[in-house]
Order: structure tokens, then C-alpha cells, then sequence
């Protein structure tokens, strides 16, 4: 009791909000959550979308470079909507039908060496040929190795159309 005199003395009132004020804007905020939710749900479904539908695109022109007759205006048209990982599938899956992995190239890949490395005699250094085991000449894997380096690093989704 001497409590409330202290604060009336004060000017202080104890705050009571009235019960049906309290519950509506209670009612208000859960439906703007509930709001709010569905469109950030939408939002991230049409993301997914997007990036499933470059995927698919991605993954078609993977599939059309791995074919013999592939001019340099298709291959440059292509690096915009491929990753350089997608590039790599492209250099391996070329390297296992027995193509150059270049897709400019045609030529087919002869006897592929069993080693792993190369031990060069006039440099004394050993070098890692597994990746240039995928082509027919180092022409052609230095070619692909620029290519590839061209080709942007950000996921195809994310990129300006």
C-alpha cells in the first residue's frame, strides 16, 4: 500500500492494458507473421526453381559437348551458363569415350599412358600427368586449361542473364 503512494506521489500509475487491445494486437502480429512467412516460402520455392532450372540447362549443354563437331562460337556461347566444374565433367566424360577432353578437338585419344607421373630428364622434376592424360597434345590442354580459367567461378543461378 505505501507503495502506491509513492508512486502516485511520484506520478507514476501502474500500467494495466486493457485485455482486448492486448489480444487484437496479439491477433494482428501472428496473422502479418503468418503473412510474412508464406511469402518468404513462396520466395524460396521460385529460388529453387531458378536454380534448378539453370541446373538443367547447365547440365544440357554438359551433355551437348560431349558430341564430336563443336564450333568456337557454341563454345563460347556455353562458358556463360557453365561452372568450371561443370567444364571438368565435360574434359573427363570426353576422356572416357576416348575423345581429346578439348571439345574444340576431334581427335580421339591414342594410347593413354598407365603412369601417374612424368619424370622429365632434361628438367629433373617429376610432374603429375593425370590431367593432361584427358588430351592429345599439350596444345590442346593448355587451350582447355585457358578456357576453363575464363569460365566465371559464381553458381550459374546467381549470375546476370
Amino acid at each position: 500500500m505505501a507503495d502506491s503512494a509513492v508512486r502516485s506521489a511520484v506520478g507514476l500509475r501502474p500500467r494495466a492494458a486493457p485485455a482486448s487491445r492486448k489480444a487484437t494486437g496479439t491477433k494482428q502480429t501472428s496473422a502479418l507473421r503468418h503473412e510474412d512467412a508464406s511469402k518468404r516460402k513462396a520466395e524460396l520455392e521460385a529460388a529453387v526453381k531458378k536454380k534448378i532450372e539453370f541446373e538443367r540447362k547447365a547440365l544440357h549443354i554438359v551433355e551437348q559437348l560431349l558430341e564430336e563437331n563443336i564450333t568456337e562460337e557454341f563454345l563460347l556461347e556455353c562458358g556463360k551458363f557453365i561452372t568450371p566444374a561443370h567444364y571438368s565433367d565435360v574434359v573427363v566424360e570426353r576422356s572416357i569415350i576416348k575423345f581429346c577432353g578439348y571439345p574444340l578437338c576431334q581427335k580421339k585419344l591414342g594410347i593413354v599412358p598407365k603412369q601417374k607421373y612424368k619424370i622429365s630428364t632434361k628438367t629433373n622434376k617429376v610432374y603429375d600427368i593425370t590431367e593432361r592424360k584427358s588430351f592429345c597434345s599439350n596444345f590442346c590442354y593448355k587451350a582447355s586449361k585457358y578456357f576453363e580459367a575464363q569460365i566465371p567461378k559464381t553458381p550459374v543461378w546467381v549470375r546476370e542473364e
